[in-house]
């Protein structure tokens, strides 16, 4: 799968990149930096499918070319902003200009990975030091507070609550007889919520003969956050066959989140028309 193989490839890349300021694409590039606002210019023909911020620190981005080959969109880009073409192949490319160091790797026919980060620090005032009290202030502060008498002990006055109002008996019975004639309010029935739940509907289209895209947004109901989740999506038909089935992949799915995913299954007797139904399921991560 195009995610999983992303994952896997970018682990590798971020471990070989020094994590440290640089703007990228009005991105501030730079250590604890969590910023992911990438942002390419109106008319670009790369398509920003995903971006997250690396175990390592710096940017990784999952890109598509609306035409042409991917890796070379992706050179021209690295090339405007170090100044130098792309080191490498056509399916790994490397840069690098003593401020921006990048490397992608294509992971398929329309799909590349690009990892960047800097060398410059991020900006912003270094918190002051806590300041360390002398000898000399402690044992002034010590004598200081010898000296002072202890304030003086403030005794509570207790007041006694009054008795309370004797109520007439003909109140009570009218209260009671009220209470017994109005019917118990009925509990409310409680809804389980599902672990994951699907937000919206799951669109899919054709990307050709074998291969189906599709794309949503999963809901983590639960209290675990996931670096990498998988699922079984199902389409069936109107009369409840299943068409296909295959299993799509979410990176860093945190507890409690709503998350965008675009991934694809193999389906060979797939037709837009002939989904009446899906299915999608929980089949594990870490």
């Amino acid at each position: 799968m195009i995610r999983i193989a992303t994952t896997f490839m970018l682990t590798l890349i971020l471990a070989v990149l020094p994590a440290s300021a640089i703007d990228f694409l009005g991105v501030e590039l730079c250590q604890g930096s969590v910023d992911t606002r990438v942002e390419f210019s109106p008319g670009s023909s790369l398509v920003l499918e995903s971006v997250e911020i690396g175990d390592n620190g710096g940017l990784v981005m999952l890109l598509s070319a609306r035409s042409g080959k991917v890796m070379n969109h992706v050179d021209d880009l690295m090339t405007g902003l170090t100044g130098q073409r792309g080191k490498g192949d056509a399916d790994s490319l490397e840069w690098s200009n003593g401020g921006l160091t990048g490397v992608a790797q294509r992971v398929a026919k329309k799909y590349a990975a690009l990892a960047v980060t800097s060398t410059d620090q991020c900006s912003g005032a270094v918190p002051a030091p806590v300041p360390v009290p002398t000898a000399a202030e402690v044992d002034a502060t010590a004598e200081e507070t010898a000296a002072d008498p202890p304030p003086p002990v403030e005794s509570e006055i207790v007041t006694p609550s009054p008795d309370p109002v004797p109520v007439a008996a003909a109140s009570v019975a009218v209260a009671g007889a009220a209470n017994s004639s109005a019917p118990p309010t009925p509990e409310p029935v409680a809804i389980a919520t599902p672990d994951f739940e699907i937000v919206g509907a799951i669109s899919h289209e054709a990307a050709d003969q074998t291969w189906v895209d599709v794309m949503g947004v999963v809901a983590n109901h639960t209290d675990t956050g996931y670096k990498l989740a998988t699922f079984d999506l199902s389409l069936y038909d109107a009369d409840g066959a299943l068409i296909c089935v295959d299993t799509i992949s979410v990176s860093v799915l945190k507890a409690g989140q709503e998350r965008a995913f675009r991934d694809a299954i193999r389906c060979p007797g797939y037709s837009p028309a002939g989904v009446q139904k899906t299915s999608f399921q929980f089949a594990g991560g870490y």
